[in-house]
């Protein structure tokens, strides 16, 4: 996770349009979640305990191997090949980097890897491969404005709480016609209808800002991006089936499981012959074209003159 992760929200407006249209959804670990009626964006609304931030993102990675499973190395490819047409400067930043998996595999291509973290092991480990990493990227001189090719945020922007002011850094150091690439869960998707606050990607304080692929759109408009694709991939059934099994039990709760972990599980399975990645492809596209796949993945361009308050 990248810095400075604390701090308030705007208590009466959403955090991706601005509009002032939501309504209580439920809480979760004692923090309200609203949905904004226009966008559909899924937020905490109220003041972010820092401490417990701190706590957390601090020991992110103590225990992490700094190793990428085979199917991420995949989806990493096909990701460094649609971005090798934007190469300039030849920097990448990759915001809240974490185990450096991306920037692992830009160095091997030839980029010149920056990476924003505040994780202790992880800026520790990037330092270590030769990477220019900061815990204080927006104020360290050696990213530049407008110096950098592709600015990514891999699963980082539903964690901060100031989503705006990360979009609108994006925009400061990437140079004009540059590419932003992010990825975040998405609360238009099928598991979101089905199990409502109780998927397990509503986990505050650590997920604040539960995205759609409309109120992305919003915000990166006015944060001076032209986006140019949004795709809403993936679905694991597991917290469904969990739930489904609970019921038929007579169970009052799903018994517990570690989205991550089956999510890897089932992905793997997908890509270990041709005939599944066809299915795997098939499946991505019939979610993303209802926009109800578990993930969304963005790429969108930084405008050649950008909003006010987006550039040096």
């Amino acid at each position: 996770m990248a810095q400075s992760l604390t701090g308030p929200y705007n208590t009466n407006a959403c955090p991706a349009c601005g509009a002032d249209e939501s309504r209580r959804l439920g809480d979760k670990h004692a923090y309200a979640l609203w949905h904004c009626a226009r966008c559909g964006v899924i937020y905490v609304n109220g003041q972010v305990d820092g401490g417990a931030l701190g706590e957390l993102y601090d020991h992110y990675y103590d225990r992490a191997q700094f190793e990428t499973p085979a199917v991420v190395v995949a989806a990493y490819e096909r990701l460094l090949r649609s971005c090798e047409p934007f190469r300039r400067t030849g920097r990448w930043l990759d915001v809240g980097y974490g185990e450096g998996g991306l920037l692992k595999m830009a160095e091997a291509r030839g980029w010149n890897c920056y990476g924003s973290e505040v994780s202790p092991a992880a800026l520790a480990y990037g330092a270590e491969r030769g990477w220019t990493v900061s815990a204080e990227a927006e104020t360290d001189a050696r990213f530049p404005a407008q110096g950098f090719d592709v600015v990514s945020m891999v699963e980082f922007i539903e964690h901060v709480a100031a989503p705006e002011r990360w979009l609108r850094a994006a925009a400061r150091w990437l140079r004009p016609g540059g590419l932003l690439y992010l990825t975040t869960p998405n609360a238009a998707s099928l598991n979101r209808r089905l199990l409502g606050v109780e998927w397990s990607i509503f986990c505050p304080p650590e997920h604040l800002t539960i995205w759609t692929a409309r109120g992305l759109s919003a915000a990166l408009v006015k944060t001076g991006f032209q986006p140019q694709r949004i795709r809403a991939e993936g679905f694991n059934p597991c917290e469904i089936i969990a739930r489904w099994a609970s019921r038929r039990a007579q169970q009052d709760e799903a018994v517990a499981v570690d989205r991550n972990q089956t999510a890897l599980a089932l992905n793997t399975a997908l890509s270990g012959a041709r005939w599944r990645r066809a299915v795997k492809a098939g499946i991505n596209q019939c979610l993303s074209a209802l926009q109800i796949g578990d993930g969304l993945k963005v790429w969108a361009v930084r405008c050649e003159r950008p909003m006010n308050g987006t550039s040096e």
